[in-house]
């Protein structure tokens, strides 16, 4: 198998290392302004000229983590080029909106801590829309210092809740969706669990016929005995091996 890694950031220097280690790894290939030593990388300027690139390297598989890249529609533009690309759609890149896929995940009945307009006890979690910045803030002077600093950037107020954080990769084919524990050790519970919100996370892609080949992580909180969606990761969080 011919793979091409878009771009060379962490997460991609990431799945690199991971591919290397595959069993069906035949030829491997980077698409980079920063090009690694011992690796052809394929300059291009523009998706067309890439998509070219690749199926004359007869490219199996592409592969990019890149945010940028992925809300720009770089998988949308490959496949209309004919690259077989692994990578969330130009839509779907939005789910990276804490408030968009709160009130997504909601829908379907996935837990996710609740929305505070006013709050009356704290502390309460202070966070901006894209996945920018986490605080927790312990009082009301806390609170209104800590927005001060956020002027320009649309933010909200969450219950605070307290627990154990798991990373939950998931690989979306456009019809079923693949996932990989998370690397702590489960208890029978929180397996059982789980397994109930795979099946919600499987239904709500399904029901909103999401149209792409493409990894998301769930950023998950074990809490008052159940699991809580904190936020979707877009990009591959590699919390597993490829065989």
């Amino acid at each position: 198998m011919n793979i091409l890694i878009i771009g060379t950031n962490d997460a991609e220097l990431a799945l690199l290392e991971l591919c290397l280690k595959s069993k069906f790894l035949d030829k491997i290939y980077t698409a980079s302004s920063e090009p690694l030593d011992g690796i052809p990388n394929i300059e291009y300027s523009n998706y067309e000229e890439l998509a070219k690139k690749s199926r004359a390297l007869n490219i199996d598989i592409a592969l990019t983590a890149n945010k940028k890249l992925l809300k720009d529609g770089i998988t949308d533009e490959l496949k209309r080029f004919g690259v077989n690309i692994i990578g969330i759609n130009k839509k779907w890149a939005n789910l990276d909106s804490r408030i968009i896929s709160k009130n997504l995940a909601a829908h379907y009945s996935i837990n996710v801590p609740e929305i505070i307009k006013a709050p009356v006890t704290f502390p309460v979690v202070l966070k901006t829309d894209l996945p920018e910045s986490t605080q927790i803030a312990e009082s009301v002077s806390d609170l209104i210092e800590k927005k001060e600093k956020l002027v320009g950037k649309k933010n909200f107020l969450e219950e605070y809740l307290q627990g154990e954080i798991f990373y939950l990769l998931s690989l979306w084919d456009g019809k079923n969706i693949v996932s990989f524990n998370p690397q702590q050790v489960l208890t029978e519970v929180q397996q059982d669990r789980l397994e109930l919100y795979k099946t919600k996370l499987n239904f709500m892609l399904s029901d909103e016929k999401a149209d792409f080949t493409g990894f998301l992580t769930s950023k998950l909180l074990w809490t008052r005995n159940d699991w809580y969606l904190l936020e979707y990761i877009i990009y591959p969080s590699v919390q597993t091996s490829l065989n």
